[in-house]
């Protein structure tokens, strides 16, 4: 798989740095406790400045996914057919991943996922699996 490239010099390189180490930061308001994944200064919904950094568990659910079949840049030609999730965090914050190990046929919204942590192999930063769970 291809990794995404261009992300350093801007104001999401700390953000990235963090994801790439294994972590998931978001920004939690200190007025209205609403998460967020933008790099931003004050909270998108009530305006309050100077948001908390806060680590997300990693685990959600789906919300919506798209399979990618061609390839819009050539660099990512080998990884088609792909899948790209929207993942609603238990935090409440949004992000957008590879979504891997499920039939692109079984997807389904609510789907509950986890973050699997990146590997060194070329694979991109957000990648999650559907949740393992224990048989009762």
């Amino acid at each position: 798989m291809t990794t995404a490239v261009g992300r350093t010099g801007s104001d999401s390189e700390a953000f990235w740095a963090d994801v790439e180490a294994g972590g998931l930061p978001l920004r939690r308001c200190r007025h209205c406790t609403r998460t967020f994944v933008l790099p931003l200064p004050s909270c998108p919904y009530c305006a309050t400045e100077d948001p908390e950094v806060i680590q997300a568990k990693g685990t959600g659910s789906v919300y919506s996914w798209v399979v990618v079949h061609h390839a819009f840049d050539p660099a990512f030609d080998g990884d088609v057919p792909y899948v790209v999730a929207a993942v609603q965090l238990d935090e409440g914050a949004r992000v957008y991943g590879r979504l891997e190990g499920i039939p692109f046929d079984a997807i389904a919204p609510d789907l509950t996922v986890e973050r699997v942590a990146p590997a060194g192999d070329g694979r991109p930063p957000l990648v999650f699996r559907p949740l393992a769970r224990t048989p009762a």
